[in-house]
C-alpha cells in the first residue's frame, strides 16, 4: 500500500459530510407514493425465483469486475459458514425466522432490501456449495442433520424445508415520488446494527446504467489519487454522484444566481432528495451525453491532482463532501464549456477558496440547505473560472 492509501478514506474521521445531519426533517413524503403488502413465499419458490432472476439481490461490491449479469454491486460476504448453517438448521427444525423486505420494481422483479444474507444462504445450500467452492454440508447443527447436504436430506426434512414459508413485506412504489419514498422508508428500517449507507440503498433502488456509470468513473486513477483507497461503503461513489448532480444545478442556474425563481427550481433540498431525483431522471442515461461528462470528470480530476495533489479535495487534511461537490462540479462545468484553467491558476484559486470565510461557512455549516449549496457553487465556479 502506498503512502496515499495509508489510511482508509472512508473511516469515520476522514470524510466530513455535514449534509447527513442537514437532511433530517427537510423532506416531504407523499402518502400515495408508497404501498405495501404481505406475502408468504415457500423456500423452494424463493430459491427458484433467485435462480431465474425474478428476485434480485443487489450487488454492493465497489470492485465488482467478474462480469456478473446482475446490475449493481455485491456486498462482501457477511455471514460465515456457521451462521449460514444455523439459518438452514432453524428452517429444518421448524423454528421461526425473520421476515424479508423486497421492492417490486417496474419490470416486476423483486429487489431485496433486507434479507440478502438469508436468501444467499438458501441459494447456496440448494446449489450445494459455499462461496469458496467447498461442499455445503451441515456440520455445526443438530446431530440428526450433521453431514447433510440438500441432496442427501431425508425426504421428510427436504419436504419440510421446501414447504416452509418465509414472510415478506413487498413494497410497491408508485408515481415519481415512489423511489424516494422507498429510500426514506428503508433508511428508517435500516437504522440499527450494521446498516446500509445512503449510497448502498441507492444502488438497490436505482439499478441500471447510471449506477454502473458512477462505478466506472470511480476507477479513474486521478480520482483514486485524490480520494484514496476505494470506500467499502461507497462514499466515493456518492461524492461522484453529488458532483454530477451539482454540475446539473450549475447548468440550470445559467449564471442567474440572484434570480430567486431560478434558484428555487435549480436546487431543492435536501441533498439526498437531489441525488435521488438525479438518478430517477437519468437512470437509463437516455438523453445524457455520457462521453462528454466522462471526459469532463476525468479531465477535472487530472488537473486537480496536478494542481494540488491529494490535498485538492481536503480541508484541514480531511475530505470535505461539500468542498468536493463544489470544486469538482465547477471544474466539470468549465470543461464542458471549454474554459478549463491551467494547473498553476487552479492551485492559486483553490488557495483563495480556502481563505474565503463565506465559502468555508458554506462547506461546513448547513451544507444541504439551498443558501449553502448555491453559495458554494457560485463562489467555486467564479473563483476557479477566474471571475471576480
Amino acid at each position: 500500500m502506498d503512502d496515499q492509501a495509508a489510511k482508509p478514506a472512508d473511516a469515520v474521521d476522514d470524510v466530513v459530510d455535514e449534509s447527513l445531519d442537514d437532511d433530517e426533517g427537510l423532506f416531504h413524503m407523499q402518502e400515495s407514493a408508497l404501498t405495501y403488502f404481505g406475502a408468504d413465499f415457500d423456500v423452494r419458490g424463493l430459491v427458484q425465483r433467485l435462480n431465474d432472476g425474478d428476485i434480485v439481490i443487489p450487488r454492493f461490491d465497489p470492485d465488482e469486475s467478474d462480469g456478473a449479469s446482475l446490475d449493481g454491486f455485491q456486498r462482501r460476504p457477511v455471514w460465515n459458514k456457521t451462521r449460514m448453517e444455523k439459518f438452514i438448521e432453524s428452517l429444518l427444525l421448524g423454528w421461526p425466522v425473520p421476515s424479508i423486505f423486497m421492492v417490486l420494481d417496474s419490470d416486476q422483479r423483486y429487489l431485496v432490501l433486507d434479507g440478502q444474507q438469508r436468501l444467499t444462504a438458501l441459494q447456496r445450500f440448494y446449489d450445494g456449495y459455499y462461496p469458496d467452492g467447498k461442499e455445503f454440508a451441515l456440520t455445526n447443527v443438530a446431530e440428526h442433520l450433521q453431514g447433510s447436504t440438500y441432496e442427501t436430506l431425508g425426504p421428510d426434512s427436504k419436504r419440510r424445508l421446501n414447504n416452509t414459508f418465509i414472510q415478506a413485506t413487498v413494497i410497491e412504489p408508485s408515481g415519481d415520488d415512489g423511489p424516494e419514498s422507498v429510500y426514506r422508508l428503508f433508511d428508517r428500517l435500516n437504522s440499527g446494527g450494521v446498516s446500509l449507507t445512503a449510497q448502498e440503498i441507492r444502488v438497490a433502488l436505482f439499478l441500471g446504467p447510471a449506477i454502473n456509470w458512477v462505478r466506472d468513473l470511480n476507477t479513474n486513477q486521478d480520482w483514486r489519487n485524490l480520494y484514496g483507497p476505494p470506500s467499502q461503503r461507497l462514499k466515493d461513489h456518492e461524492l461522484i454522484l453529488r458532483s454530477l448532480a451539482m454540475e446539473e444545478v450549475v447548468s440550470r442556474v445559467g449564471g442567474r444566481w440572484d434570480d430567486d425563481s431560478v434558484r428555487i427550481s435549480a436546487y431543492r433540498p435536501p441533498m439526498s432528495d437531489c441525488l435521488n431525483s438525479f438518478l430517477t431522471r437519468n437512470r437509463s442515461l437516455t438523453g445524457l451525453d455520457v462521453d462528454s461528462f466522462t471526459r469532463a470528470f476525468n479531465g477535472s480530476c487530472h488537473i486537480l491532482f496536478q494542481a494540488a495533489n491529494r490535498d485538492a479535495l481536503r480541508l484541514n487534511n480531511r475530505i470535505n463532501a461539500a468542498h468536493v461537490d463544489a470544486v469538482l462540479s465547477s471544474l466539470m462545468w468549465l470543461h464542458l464549456n471549454d474554459q478549463v484553467p491551467d494547473a498553476s491558476d487552479l492551485e492559486t484559486s483553490l488557495a483563495e477558496l480556502r481563505k474565503n470565510e463565506r465559502y468555508i461557512e458554506y462547506v461546513t455549516r448547513s451544507t444541504s440547505h439551498r443558501e449553502s449549496v448555491l453559495g458554494r457553487l457560485r463562489l467555486a465556479l467564479n473563483t476557479l473560472g477566474g471571475r471576480q
